[in-house]
Protein backbone atom coordinates (compact mmCIF):
# COMPACT_ATOMS: atom_id res chain seq x y z
CA UNK A 1 0.00 0.00 0.00
CA UNK A 2 1.63 3.50 -0.91
CA UNK A 3 1.76 6.41 1.69
CA UNK A 4 -1.18 8.34 -0.06
CA UNK A 5 -3.13 5.18 0.33
CA UNK A 6 -2.30 4.73 3.87
CA UNK A 7 -2.64 8.03 4.38
CA UNK A 8 -6.37 8.12 3.66
CA UNK A 9 -7.06 4.59 5.28
CA UNK A 10 -5.79 6.57 8.26
CA UNK A 11 -7.89 9.24 8.00
CA UNK A 12 -11.09 7.10 7.62
CA UNK A 13 -10.40 4.99 10.72
CA UNK A 14 -10.14 8.42 12.47
CA UNK A 15 -13.94 9.11 11.16
CA UNK A 16 -15.17 5.68 11.68
CA UNK A 17 -13.64 5.75 15.37
CA UNK A 18 -15.30 9.05 16.13
CA UNK A 19 -18.63 8.01 14.77
CA UNK A 20 -20.34 6.95 18.08
CA UNK A 21 -19.96 6.67 22.07
CA UNK A 22 -20.35 3.38 22.31
CA UNK A 23 -17.71 1.45 23.96
CA UNK A 24 -18.30 -2.09 22.71
CA UNK A 25 -18.71 -0.36 18.93
CA UNK A 26 -15.87 1.76 19.08
CA UNK A 27 -13.59 -1.24 20.11
CA UNK A 28 -15.15 -3.39 17.57
CA UNK A 29 -14.65 -0.99 14.75
CA UNK A 30 -11.37 -0.05 15.70
CA UNK A 31 -10.43 -4.08 15.72
CA UNK A 32 -11.96 -4.40 12.35
CA UNK A 33 -10.11 -1.00 10.83
CA UNK A 34 -6.68 -1.22 12.07
CA UNK A 35 -6.35 -4.52 9.56
CA UNK A 36 -7.19 -2.00 6.84
CA UNK A 37 -4.48 0.41 8.10
CA UNK A 38 -1.94 -2.16 8.64
CA UNK A 39 -1.32 -4.06 5.30
CA UNK A 40 -0.70 -7.94 5.09
CA UNK A 41 -1.70 -8.09 9.32
CA UNK A 42 -4.86 -10.82 9.65
CA UNK A 43 -5.18 -11.06 12.84
CA UNK A 44 -5.29 -8.35 16.21
CA UNK A 45 -6.12 -7.87 19.73
CA UNK A 46 -6.65 -5.24 22.11
CA UNK A 47 -5.67 -5.47 25.82
CA UNK A 48 -6.70 -3.35 27.93
CA UNK A 49 -5.31 -2.30 31.65
CA UNK A 50 -7.14 -3.34 34.64
CA UNK A 51 -5.55 -1.28 37.53
CA UNK A 52 -7.40 -2.98 40.25
CA UNK A 53 -6.17 -6.73 39.13
CA UNK A 54 -2.81 -4.86 38.01
CA UNK A 55 -3.49 -7.11 34.36
CA UNK A 56 -4.23 -7.07 30.71
CA UNK A 57 -7.01 -8.39 29.96
CA UNK A 58 -8.54 -8.76 25.81
CA UNK A 59 -11.21 -6.38 25.12
CA UNK A 60 -11.59 -7.15 21.28
CA UNK A 61 -10.24 -9.59 18.90
CA UNK A 62 -10.07 -10.26 15.08
CA UNK A 63 -8.88 -13.83 13.90
CA UNK A 64 -9.28 -14.95 17.62
CA UNK A 65 -11.89 -16.92 19.24
CA UNK A 66 -13.07 -14.57 22.12
CA UNK A 67 -14.77 -17.42 23.74
CA UNK A 68 -11.46 -18.62 24.88
CA UNK A 69 -9.11 -15.23 24.39
CA UNK A 70 -11.78 -13.77 26.96
CA UNK A 71 -10.10 -15.92 29.58
CA UNK A 72 -6.68 -14.79 29.38
CA UNK A 73 -5.13 -12.31 32.15
CA UNK A 74 -1.27 -10.94 31.15
CA UNK A 75 0.82 -9.28 33.68
CA UNK A 76 2.78 -6.72 33.09
CA UNK A 77 5.80 -7.77 31.46
CA UNK A 78 4.17 -11.14 30.30
CA UNK A 79 4.31 -11.91 26.51
CA UNK A 80 5.04 -9.44 23.91
CA UNK A 81 1.73 -7.09 24.36
CA UNK A 82 2.75 -7.39 28.27
CA UNK A 83 6.60 -6.10 28.01
CA UNK A 84 5.46 -3.29 25.69
CA UNK A 85 2.77 -2.17 28.05
CA UNK A 86 5.82 -2.47 30.97
CA UNK A 87 8.45 -0.73 28.04
CA UNK A 88 5.47 1.98 27.00
CA UNK A 89 7.02 2.21 23.91
CA UNK A 90 5.71 0.40 20.52
CA UNK A 91 7.57 -2.79 19.35
CA UNK A 92 8.26 -4.55 16.09
CA UNK A 93 8.76 -8.12 16.71
CA UNK A 94 10.13 -9.14 13.32
CA UNK A 95 10.35 -12.65 12.45
CA UNK A 96 8.84 -15.68 14.31
CA UNK A 97 12.01 -16.38 15.94
CA UNK A 98 11.30 -12.67 18.01
CA UNK A 99 7.68 -13.71 18.41
CA UNK A 100 8.67 -17.09 20.01
CA UNK A 101 11.10 -15.38 22.22
CA UNK A 102 8.50 -12.49 23.00
CA UNK A 103 6.26 -15.45 24.31
CA UNK A 104 8.52 -17.82 25.63
CA UNK A 105 7.45 -16.23 29.38
CA UNK A 106 3.38 -16.87 29.15
CA UNK A 107 1.63 -19.27 31.90
CA UNK A 108 0.92 -22.62 30.39
CA UNK A 109 -2.69 -21.88 31.13
CA UNK A 110 -2.46 -18.62 29.01
CA UNK A 111 -0.11 -21.01 26.17
CA UNK A 112 -3.79 -23.20 26.21
CA UNK A 113 -5.99 -20.62 26.10
CA UNK A 114 -4.30 -18.78 23.39
CA UNK A 115 -4.00 -22.02 21.21
CA UNK A 116 -7.65 -22.76 21.59
CA UNK A 117 -8.64 -19.24 20.56
CA UNK A 118 -6.53 -19.69 17.13
CA UNK A 119 -8.06 -23.50 16.33
CA UNK A 120 -4.09 -24.48 16.37
CA UNK A 121 -1.16 -23.16 18.56
CA UNK A 122 1.15 -21.19 16.87
CA UNK A 123 3.29 -18.50 16.65
CA UNK A 124 2.63 -15.13 14.19
CA UNK A 125 5.05 -15.17 11.40
CA UNK A 126 5.76 -10.96 12.64
CA UNK A 127 4.13 -8.87 15.26
CA UNK A 128 3.29 -5.41 16.43
CA UNK A 129 2.70 -3.89 19.63
CA UNK A 130 1.87 -0.25 20.41
CA UNK A 131 0.85 1.23 23.90
CA UNK A 132 -2.10 2.96 24.17
CA UNK A 133 -1.07 6.10 26.65
CA UNK A 134 -3.27 8.58 28.16
CA UNK A 135 -1.92 12.02 29.15
CA UNK A 136 -1.50 10.11 32.58
CA UNK A 137 -1.16 6.10 31.84
CA UNK A 138 -0.69 3.70 29.69
CA UNK A 139 -4.52 2.07 29.68
CA UNK A 140 -3.71 -0.57 27.08
CA UNK A 141 -2.18 -2.75 24.43
CA UNK A 142 -2.89 -2.88 20.58
CA UNK A 143 -1.14 -6.49 19.02
CA UNK A 144 -1.15 -7.01 15.25
CA UNK A 145 0.09 -10.39 14.24
CA UNK A 146 0.48 -11.74 10.59
CA UNK A 147 0.63 -15.93 10.57
CA UNK A 148 1.99 -15.96 6.92
CA UNK A 149 5.61 -16.81 6.66
CA UNK A 150 5.69 -14.84 3.61
CA UNK A 151 4.94 -11.35 5.15
CA UNK A 152 6.76 -9.22 8.02
CA UNK A 153 6.48 -6.17 9.50
CA UNK A 154 8.84 -3.08 9.16
CA UNK A 155 9.67 0.18 10.76
CA UNK A 156 6.93 1.78 8.65
CA UNK A 157 3.93 -0.08 9.51
CA UNK A 158 4.82 0.46 13.50
CA UNK A 159 5.18 4.20 12.90
CA UNK A 160 1.77 3.93 11.25
CA UNK A 161 0.22 1.98 14.09
CA UNK A 162 1.41 4.38 16.58
CA UNK A 163 -0.37 7.01 14.75
CA UNK A 164 -3.68 4.74 14.33
CA UNK A 165 -2.99 4.08 18.59
CA UNK A 166 -3.13 7.76 19.38
CA UNK A 167 -6.86 7.84 17.54
CA UNK A 168 -8.14 4.72 19.13
CA UNK A 169 -6.91 5.83 22.51
CA UNK A 170 -8.86 9.39 22.02
CA UNK A 171 -12.08 7.12 20.68
CA UNK A 172 -11.65 4.95 23.53
CA UNK A 173 -11.11 7.37 26.23
CA UNK A 174 -14.18 9.02 25.12
CA UNK A 175 -16.01 5.92 25.04
CA UNK A 176 -14.91 4.45 28.71
CA UNK A 177 -15.79 8.10 29.79
CA UNK A 178 -19.48 8.39 28.36
CA UNK A 179 -19.86 4.18 29.22
CA UNK A 180 -18.64 4.98 32.62
CA UNK A 181 -21.62 7.89 33.08
CA UNK A 182 -23.94 6.08 31.70
CA UNK A 183 -23.66 2.42 33.20
CA UNK A 184 -23.39 4.67 36.97
CA UNK A 185 -26.35 6.51 35.73
CA UNK A 186 -28.05 3.57 35.20
CA UNK A 187 -26.78 2.06 38.20
CA UNK A 188 -27.81 4.74 40.31
CA UNK A 189 -31.54 5.83 38.75
CA UNK A 190 -32.50 1.80 39.87
CA UNK A 191 -31.09 1.52 42.91
CA UNK A 192 -32.51 4.87 44.04
CA UNK A 193 -36.03 4.30 42.67
CA UNK A 194 -35.92 0.86 45.32
CA UNK A 195 -34.64 3.08 47.94
CA UNK A 196 -37.29 6.03 47.49
CA UNK A 197 -39.91 3.40 47.72
CA UNK A 198 -39.08 1.96 50.37
CA UNK A 199 -37.74 -1.34 48.89
CA UNK A 200 -34.91 -1.53 51.46
CA UNK A 201 -31.74 -3.36 51.35
CA UNK A 202 -33.37 -6.56 50.48
CA UNK A 203 -34.74 -4.97 47.14
CA UNK A 204 -31.83 -3.32 46.51
CA UNK A 205 -29.58 -6.07 46.74
CA UNK A 206 -31.79 -8.39 44.20
CA UNK A 207 -31.91 -4.76 41.84
CA UNK A 208 -28.08 -4.80 41.51
CA UNK A 209 -27.89 -8.01 41.01
CA UNK A 210 -30.46 -8.17 37.91
CA UNK A 211 -28.22 -5.40 36.53
CA UNK A 212 -24.76 -6.78 36.61
CA UNK A 213 -26.05 -10.79 36.59
CA UNK A 214 -24.24 -11.57 39.91
CA UNK A 215 -24.95 -12.75 43.24
CA UNK A 216 -24.68 -9.86 45.64
CA UNK A 217 -25.02 -9.89 49.27
CA UNK A 218 -24.15 -7.25 52.07
CA UNK A 219 -22.29 -7.64 55.20
CA UNK A 220 -22.10 -5.06 58.36
CA UNK A 221 -18.68 -4.43 59.36
CA UNK A 222 -19.29 -7.19 62.24
CA UNK A 223 -19.00 -9.94 59.43
CA UNK A 224 -23.37 -10.56 59.43
CA UNK A 225 -24.72 -10.86 56.37
CA UNK A 226 -27.68 -8.56 56.44
CA UNK A 227 -29.34 -9.05 53.50
CA UNK A 228 -28.52 -11.23 49.97
CA UNK A 229 -29.71 -11.56 46.36
CA UNK A 230 -31.17 -15.09 46.50
CA UNK A 231 -30.60 -18.27 48.50
CA UNK A 232 -27.32 -18.68 46.49
CA UNK A 233 -26.19 -15.37 47.68
CA UNK A 234 -27.43 -15.53 50.76
CA UNK A 235 -25.21 -19.19 50.96
CA UNK A 236 -22.04 -17.94 49.29
CA UNK A 237 -21.58 -15.34 51.83
CA UNK A 238 -22.37 -17.63 55.02
CA UNK A 239 -19.88 -19.78 53.60
CA UNK A 240 -17.25 -16.48 53.11
CA UNK A 241 -17.59 -15.90 57.07
CA UNK A 242 -16.76 -19.34 57.92
CA UNK A 243 -13.88 -20.49 55.90
CA UNK A 244 -12.66 -17.13 54.80
CA UNK A 245 -13.30 -14.58 57.45
CA UNK A 246 -9.43 -13.45 57.37
CA UNK A 247 -10.52 -12.32 53.98
CA UNK A 248 -13.44 -9.98 55.01
CA UNK A 249 -11.63 -8.76 57.88
CA UNK A 250 -8.94 -7.59 55.34
CA UNK A 251 -11.17 -6.10 53.27
CA UNK A 252 -13.17 -4.26 56.16
CA UNK A 253 -9.89 -2.73 56.75
CA UNK A 254 -9.05 -1.51 53.29
CA UNK A 255 -10.17 1.67 51.66
CA UNK A 256 -10.49 0.54 48.46
CA UNK A 257 -11.84 -2.58 46.17
CA UNK A 258 -10.64 -5.92 46.75
CA UNK A 259 -10.63 -8.51 44.68
CA UNK A 260 -10.28 -12.39 46.13
CA UNK A 261 -10.18 -15.92 44.57
CA UNK A 262 -11.99 -18.63 47.11
CA UNK A 263 -12.71 -21.75 46.46
CA UNK A 264 -15.82 -23.58 47.37
CA UNK A 265 -16.50 -26.87 47.22
CA UNK A 266 -12.80 -27.27 44.88
CA UNK A 267 -14.61 -24.84 42.69
CA UNK A 268 -12.50 -21.52 42.54
CA UNK A 269 -14.70 -18.65 42.44
CA UNK A 270 -13.68 -14.98 42.23
CA UNK A 271 -15.52 -12.22 44.80
CA UNK A 272 -14.85 -8.49 44.98
CA UNK A 273 -15.34 -6.46 48.35
CA UNK A 274 -16.79 -3.50 47.96
CA UNK A 275 -16.72 -1.17 50.62
CA UNK A 276 -19.74 0.63 51.96
CA UNK A 277 -18.46 3.59 53.96
CA UNK A 278 -19.92 6.45 56.03
CA UNK A 279 -17.57 9.45 56.93
CA UNK A 280 -13.87 7.84 57.68
CA UNK A 281 -14.90 4.74 58.51
CA UNK A 282 -15.96 0.98 57.04
CA UNK A 283 -19.80 0.22 58.02
CA UNK A 284 -19.97 -2.66 55.85
CA UNK A 285 -19.19 -4.29 52.58
CA UNK A 286 -21.06 -4.92 49.45
CA UNK A 287 -19.76 -8.66 48.29
CA UNK A 288 -20.19 -9.26 44.39
CA UNK A 289 -19.97 -13.34 43.71
CA UNK A 290 -18.89 -13.77 40.29
CA UNK A 291 -19.69 -16.88 37.91
CA UNK A 292 -17.23 -19.32 37.13
CA UNK A 293 -15.03 -18.16 34.28
CA UNK A 294 -16.34 -14.06 34.02
CA UNK A 295 -14.92 -11.01 35.40
CA UNK A 296 -16.79 -7.88 36.75
CA UNK A 297 -16.90 -5.47 33.93
CA UNK A 298 -14.74 -2.64 34.68
CA UNK A 299 -17.28 -0.31 34.09
CA UNK A 300 -19.97 -2.20 36.48
CA UNK A 301 -17.08 -2.22 38.90
CA UNK A 302 -16.69 1.51 38.81
CA UNK A 303 -20.68 1.94 38.57
CA UNK A 304 -20.64 -0.17 42.01
CA UNK A 305 -18.29 2.27 43.53
CA UNK A 306 -19.76 5.12 42.98
CA UNK A 307 -23.37 2.99 44.11
CA UNK A 308 -22.19 2.20 47.73
CA UNK A 309 -23.24 5.17 48.90
CA UNK A 310 -26.42 4.01 48.14
CA UNK A 311 -26.22 1.46 50.28
CA UNK A 312 -24.47 3.47 53.44
CA UNK A 313 -27.53 5.82 53.47
CA UNK A 314 -30.03 2.96 53.34
CA UNK A 315 -27.90 1.43 56.30
CA UNK A 316 -27.20 4.76 58.19
CA UNK A 317 -31.56 5.01 58.02
CA UNK A 318 -31.62 1.37 59.52
CA UNK A 319 -29.34 2.29 62.07
CA UNK A 320 -31.33 5.77 62.71
CA UNK A 321 -34.39 3.89 63.44
CA UNK A 322 -32.56 1.61 66.16
CA UNK A 323 -30.98 4.86 67.81
CA UNK A 324 -33.98 6.23 67.94
CA UNK A 325 -35.10 3.18 69.65
CA UNK A 326 -32.22 3.23 71.91
CA UNK A 327 -32.37 6.83 73.01
CA UNK A 328 -35.74 6.67 74.04
CA UNK A 329 -35.22 3.53 76.11
CA UNK A 330 -32.14 5.46 77.57
CA UNK A 331 -34.23 8.53 78.61
CA UNK A 332 -37.03 6.48 80.29
CA UNK A 333 -33.65 4.27 82.05
CA UNK A 334 -32.42 7.69 83.48
CA UNK A 335 -35.95 8.04 85.17
CA UNK A 336 -35.78 4.91 87.05
CA UNK A 337 -32.56 5.22 87.99
CA UNK A 338 -32.40 8.87 89.20
CA UNK A 339 -36.03 9.74 89.97
CA UNK A 340 -38.67 8.88 92.05
CA UNK A 341 -40.78 5.75 90.32
CA UNK A 342 -43.81 6.95 89.54
CA UNK A 343 -46.71 6.91 87.01
CA UNK A 344 -45.20 8.45 84.30
CA UNK A 345 -42.41 6.23 84.04
CA UNK A 346 -45.27 3.57 84.27
CA UNK A 347 -46.22 4.99 81.03
CA UNK A 348 -43.17 5.14 79.42
CA UNK A 349 -42.36 1.80 80.13
CA UNK A 350 -45.57 0.41 78.47
CA UNK A 351 -44.62 2.24 75.14
CA UNK A 352 -41.58 -0.12 75.32
CA UNK A 353 -43.65 -2.72 76.28
CA UNK A 354 -42.43 -3.37 79.53
CA UNK A 355 -44.76 -4.09 82.97
CA UNK A 356 -43.81 -4.50 86.40
CA UNK A 357 -44.99 -7.70 86.96
CA UNK A 358 -43.97 -10.89 89.26
CA UNK A 359 -42.80 -12.57 85.99
CA UNK A 360 -39.61 -10.60 85.50
CA UNK A 361 -36.51 -9.51 87.63
CA UNK A 362 -33.98 -6.87 86.54
CA UNK A 363 -30.48 -6.26 86.42
CA UNK A 364 -27.66 -3.52 85.20
CA UNK A 365 -24.69 -3.02 84.04
CA UNK A 366 -22.58 -0.14 83.36
CA UNK A 367 -19.39 0.47 80.56
CA UNK A 368 -16.57 2.51 80.89
CA UNK A 369 -14.65 3.89 78.12
CA UNK A 370 -11.00 3.32 79.57
CA UNK A 371 -9.50 5.34 76.47
CA UNK A 372 -9.61 8.63 78.39
CA UNK A 373 -6.51 10.44 76.30
CA UNK A 374 -8.36 10.04 73.08
CA UNK A 375 -9.75 13.51 71.66
CA UNK A 376 -13.02 14.83 71.90
CA UNK A 377 -13.63 13.84 68.10
CA UNK A 378 -12.10 10.71 68.69
CA UNK A 379 -14.02 9.54 71.74
CA UNK A 380 -17.60 10.62 69.71
CA UNK A 381 -16.52 8.57 66.32
CA UNK A 382 -15.73 5.34 68.32
CA UNK A 383 -18.31 5.51 70.74
CA UNK A 384 -20.86 5.83 67.96
CA UNK A 385 -19.06 2.22 66.74
CA UNK A 386 -18.93 0.92 70.10
CA UNK A 387 -22.76 1.74 70.15
CA UNK A 388 -23.62 0.35 66.86
CA UNK A 389 -21.59 -2.78 68.17
CA UNK A 390 -24.23 -2.89 70.97
CA UNK A 391 -27.05 -2.19 69.09
CA UNK A 392 -25.78 -5.54 67.08
CA UNK A 393 -25.27 -7.90 70.38
CA UNK A 394 -28.41 -6.98 72.05
CA UNK A 395 -30.72 -7.41 68.86
CA UNK A 396 -29.00 -11.46 69.48
CA UNK A 397 -29.77 -11.51 73.01
CA UNK A 398 -32.67 -13.03 74.44
CA UNK A 399 -33.10 -10.33 76.98
CA UNK A 400 -34.85 -6.98 76.86
CA UNK A 401 -32.52 -4.07 77.26
CA UNK A 402 -32.98 -0.46 78.02
CA UNK A 403 -29.70 1.59 77.15
CA UNK A 404 -28.54 4.96 78.52
CA UNK A 405 -25.76 6.77 76.77
CA UNK A 406 -23.72 9.27 79.15
CA UNK A 407 -20.87 10.60 78.70
CA UNK A 408 -17.97 8.00 79.04
CA UNK A 409 -20.02 5.39 80.21
CA UNK A 410 -23.32 3.56 78.75
CA UNK A 411 -25.67 2.11 81.18
CA UNK A 412 -27.78 -0.91 80.79
CA UNK A 413 -31.07 -2.46 82.18
CA UNK A 414 -32.02 -5.94 81.59
CA UNK A 415 -35.31 -7.02 82.12
CA UNK A 416 -34.94 -11.20 82.99
CA UNK A 417 -37.27 -13.80 83.35
CA UNK A 418 -38.16 -14.60 86.98
CA UNK A 419 -37.85 -18.42 86.89
CA UNK A 420 -34.04 -18.35 85.55
CA UNK A 421 -31.27 -19.49 87.95
CA UNK A 422 -28.98 -16.15 88.50
CA UNK A 423 -26.04 -18.22 87.63
CA UNK A 424 -27.69 -18.76 84.12
CA UNK A 425 -28.62 -15.43 84.49
CA UNK A 426 -24.95 -13.84 84.83
CA UNK A 427 -23.41 -16.16 82.31
CA UNK A 428 -25.77 -15.18 79.24
CA UNK A 429 -24.62 -11.31 80.47
CA UNK A 430 -21.09 -11.80 80.58
CA UNK A 431 -21.21 -13.54 77.38
CA UNK A 432 -22.64 -10.48 75.82
CA UNK A 433 -20.46 -7.94 77.17
CA UNK A 434 -17.51 -10.11 76.42
CA UNK A 435 -18.36 -9.97 72.56
CA UNK A 436 -18.82 -6.40 73.14
CA UNK A 437 -15.48 -6.42 74.73
CA UNK A 438 -13.33 -8.88 72.05
CA UNK A 439 -14.72 -6.66 69.02
CA UNK A 440 -14.49 -3.28 70.56
CA UNK A 441 -10.83 -4.46 71.19
CA UNK A 442 -10.34 -5.66 67.96
CA UNK A 443 -12.41 -3.54 65.31
CA UNK A 444 -12.79 -0.35 67.18
CA UNK A 445 -9.28 -0.50 69.10
CA UNK A 446 -11.52 0.37 72.20
CA UNK A 447 -10.47 -0.48 75.80
CA UNK A 448 -13.76 -0.75 78.05
CA UNK A 449 -14.77 -1.85 81.40
CA UNK A 450 -17.64 -3.25 82.63
CA UNK A 451 -19.48 -4.15 85.64
CA UNK A 452 -22.55 -5.89 86.47
CA UNK A 453 -24.78 -5.48 89.63
CA UNK A 454 -27.21 -7.68 91.87
CA UNK A 455 -30.60 -8.95 90.06
CA UNK A 456 -33.60 -7.22 91.98
CA UNK A 457 -37.38 -7.79 92.03
CA UNK A 458 -38.55 -4.84 91.43
CA UNK A 459 -38.22 -1.65 89.20
CA UNK A 460 -37.82 0.77 92.96
CA UNK A 461 -34.79 -1.27 93.24
CA UNK A 462 -33.09 -1.29 89.86
CA UNK A 463 -31.51 1.92 91.40
CA UNK A 464 -29.18 -0.64 93.74
CA UNK A 465 -28.04 -2.72 90.93
CA UNK A 466 -26.99 0.47 88.72
CA UNK A 467 -24.85 1.35 92.13
CA UNK A 468 -23.43 -2.74 92.42
CA UNK A 469 -22.45 -2.02 88.74
CA UNK A 470 -20.56 1.04 89.51
CA UNK A 471 -18.49 -0.62 92.43
CA UNK A 472 -17.51 -3.27 90.04
CA UNK A 473 -16.13 -1.01 87.73
CA UNK A 474 -14.19 1.24 90.83
CA UNK A 475 -12.73 -1.89 91.58
CA UNK A 476 -11.56 -2.42 87.85
CA UNK A 477 -10.56 0.91 87.92
CA UNK A 478 -8.60 1.19 90.77
CA UNK A 479 -6.65 -2.64 90.87
CA UNK A 480 -4.11 -3.79 88.55
CA UNK A 481 -6.39 -7.51 87.65
CA UNK A 482 -6.45 -8.36 84.23
CA UNK A 483 -9.91 -8.70 84.19
CA UNK A 484 -12.15 -6.34 82.75
CA UNK A 485 -15.40 -7.76 83.05
CA UNK A 486 -16.92 -7.88 86.93
CA UNK A 487 -20.00 -8.41 88.64
CA UNK A 488 -21.35 -7.86 91.98
CA UNK A 489 -21.47 -11.29 92.74
CA UNK A 490 -17.81 -12.00 91.95
CA UNK A 491 -16.73 -8.96 93.87
CA UNK A 492 -17.66 -10.32 97.30
CA UNK A 493 -16.65 -8.70 100.33
CA UNK A 494 -14.18 -6.09 98.61
CA UNK A 495 -16.98 -4.24 97.53
CA UNK A 496 -16.62 -2.67 101.07
CA UNK A 497 -13.21 -1.79 100.68
CA UNK A 498 -13.95 0.02 97.48
CA UNK A 499 -14.83 3.72 99.43
CA UNK A 500 -12.23 3.00 102.50
CA UNK A 501 -8.66 4.92 102.15
CA UNK A 502 -5.89 3.10 101.42
CA UNK A 503 -3.83 3.99 104.14
CA UNK A 504 -6.47 2.90 106.89
CA UNK A 505 -6.90 -0.48 105.16
CA UNK A 506 -3.17 -1.00 105.36
CA UNK A 507 -3.35 0.14 108.95
CA UNK A 508 -6.12 -2.77 110.29
CA UNK A 509 -3.56 -5.22 107.91
CA UNK A 510 -0.70 -4.28 109.94
CA UNK A 511 -2.62 -4.19 113.43
CA UNK A 512 -3.79 -8.00 112.23
CA UNK A 513 -1.04 -9.43 110.54
CA UNK A 514 1.92 -7.19 111.08
CA UNK A 515 3.40 -9.46 113.56
CA UNK A 516 2.84 -12.67 111.51
CA UNK A 517 4.50 -10.92 108.70
CA UNK A 518 7.98 -9.87 110.31
CA UNK A 519 8.31 -13.21 111.83
CA UNK A 520 7.66 -15.14 108.67
CA UNK A 521 10.90 -12.81 107.32
CA UNK A 522 12.96 -13.24 109.97
CA UNK A 523 12.71 -16.87 109.75
CA UNK A 524 11.82 -17.70 106.51
CA UNK A 525 8.86 -19.82 107.53
CA UNK A 526 5.45 -19.79 106.27
CA UNK A 527 3.00 -18.75 108.99
CA UNK A 528 0.94 -16.35 106.60
CA UNK A 529 0.03 -18.89 103.62
CA UNK A 530 -0.78 -21.64 106.67
CA UNK A 531 -2.92 -19.18 108.62
CA UNK A 532 -4.62 -18.50 105.35
CA UNK A 533 -5.23 -22.03 104.46
CA UNK A 534 -6.35 -22.80 107.85
CA UNK A 535 -9.09 -20.42 108.02
CA UNK A 536 -10.50 -21.07 104.59
CA UNK A 537 -10.76 -24.92 105.82
CA UNK A 538 -12.98 -23.81 108.62
CA UNK A 539 -10.51 -24.24 111.01
CA UNK A 540 -9.62 -28.18 109.75
CA UNK A 541 -6.04 -29.28 110.44
CA UNK A 542 -6.45 -32.07 108.72
CA UNK A 543 -7.99 -30.37 104.89
CA UNK A 544 -5.10 -27.74 105.86
CA UNK A 545 -2.40 -30.26 105.81
CA UNK A 546 -4.01 -31.93 102.59
CA UNK A 547 -3.86 -28.68 100.68
CA UNK A 548 -0.71 -27.53 102.01
CA UNK A 549 0.97 -31.15 101.22
CA UNK A 550 2.68 -31.07 104.68
CA UNK A 551 1.91 -33.44 107.97
CA UNK A 552 -0.67 -32.33 110.09
CA UNK A 553 1.83 -32.24 112.89
CA UNK A 554 3.55 -29.07 110.58
CA UNK A 555 0.26 -27.58 111.09
CA UNK A 556 -0.47 -28.35 114.94
CA UNK A 557 3.31 -26.48 115.31
CA UNK A 558 2.55 -23.80 112.81
CA UNK A 559 -0.63 -22.88 114.82
CA UNK A 560 0.83 -23.09 118.12
CA UNK A 561 3.67 -20.30 116.82
CA UNK A 562 1.02 -18.19 115.61
CA UNK A 563 -0.77 -17.89 118.73
CA UNK A 564 2.03 -17.66 120.42
CA UNK A 565 3.06 -14.35 118.56
CA UNK A 566 -0.45 -13.20 118.67
CA UNK A 567 -0.82 -13.70 122.48
CA UNK A 568 -4.02 -16.01 121.67
CA UNK A 569 -5.45 -18.42 123.50
CA UNK A 570 -7.19 -19.91 120.61
CA UNK A 571 -8.01 -19.01 116.63
CA UNK A 572 -11.94 -18.88 116.63
CA UNK A 573 -14.59 -16.29 117.40
CA UNK A 574 -13.59 -12.60 116.93
CA UNK A 575 -10.23 -13.00 116.62
CA UNK A 576 -9.99 -15.45 113.67
CA UNK A 577 -12.91 -13.20 111.69
CA UNK A 578 -10.58 -10.18 112.12
CA UNK A 579 -7.39 -12.48 110.95
CA UNK A 580 -9.74 -13.30 108.10
CA UNK A 581 -10.58 -9.86 107.52
CA UNK A 582 -7.21 -8.68 107.24
CA UNK A 583 -6.32 -11.75 104.85
CA UNK A 584 -8.75 -10.49 102.56
CA UNK A 585 -7.61 -6.89 102.48
CA UNK A 586 -4.00 -7.50 102.35
CA UNK A 587 -5.32 -10.08 98.74
CA UNK A 588 -7.47 -6.73 97.89
CA UNK A 589 -4.18 -4.18 98.46
CA UNK A 590 -1.86 -6.33 96.59
CA UNK A 591 -3.51 -5.64 93.30
CA UNK A 592 -3.53 -2.27 94.00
Amino acid sequence: MNTEKKLISLINSARVLTSTLDLDKVLHQLIKEVLNVIEGSNASVLFLYDQKLDKLYPKAAVGFDMKYLKDILLDPGEGMSGKTFLSGKGKIFLSRDDTTQGMKDIRPETRELYGKSLGDFQYPASSLCVPLITKDDCIGVLTVDIFDKNIEFDEQDLRLLETFAVQATIAIENAMLFSRNERTKKVHEELSKVSLTQGGLIEMTKALAELIDCKVAVYNEFYDVLESSSEAAGKAAEETVLQFGDLIDDAINQDTVTHKSIEFAKNTKDVYFFPIKTGQYTIGLLAIFLKENVDLDPLDRFAIEQASVIFALEMNRRERTNFHDLTYSGYVLDQLLHHQHNELSLQQLSKLNLFEDQKHHYITAQIEIKDTLLSLKQISEKKHQLLRLIYRELSNSHFKALVLDKNMEIVFMFVVPSHLAEEGIYEQIRKLFKAVQRRANRSINLSILIGIGRIVHTLDEVKLSYRDAKKCVDYLQTTQIEETVLSYQQLGIQRLFLKTEVDELKDFVADTLGEIFSYDEKHETELLPTLKVYLECNQNMVQSAKKLYVHTNTIKYRLRTIKQILDLDSLDGRKAFDLQLGLYIYEYLKVQ
